[in-house]
């Protein structure tokens, strides 16, 4: 298991925990369809299932959006996904935008 305190470990953890939130609604809609198959099927049962299904089903393509960063239908190609490794913004940078050593000299005045 990635610690949160690694390189990326944060979004790592955030994704695993939402792909299994995901997985998590997938059962529980499979399993209201069994449900509703398995007894005698009334209108309101039905619409009651149609109502949950929809309500999962768009609470999932929010967690995808959420973990991707782009639609379902959209290609990967079409959206730039943040590395993981990206820096982090609070990192102190140098005017060329490089990363600044923190053991580094400061620079002596010109002469």
């Amino acid at each position: 298991m990635v610690g949160l305190r690694e390189p990326g470990g944060y979004r790592r953890f955030r994704q695993d925990l939402g792909r299994g939130i995901l997985l998590g609604l997938e059962f529980l809609v499979a399993a209201d369809i069994i449900r509703t198959v398995a007894v005698v099927p009334t209108l309101e049962g039905v619409l009651a299932l149609g109502l949950i299904v929809l309500i999962r089903t768009f609470l999932s393509m929010a967690l995808q959006v959420g973990l991707e960063g782009r639609w379902p239908w959209q290609s990967v190609d079409a959206v730039s996904p943040i590395p993981a490794s990206a820096p982090d913004p609070s990192t102190p940078r140098d005017p060329t935008g490089m990363e600044a050593d923190p053991n580094a000299k400061p620079p002596r005045p010109g002469r």
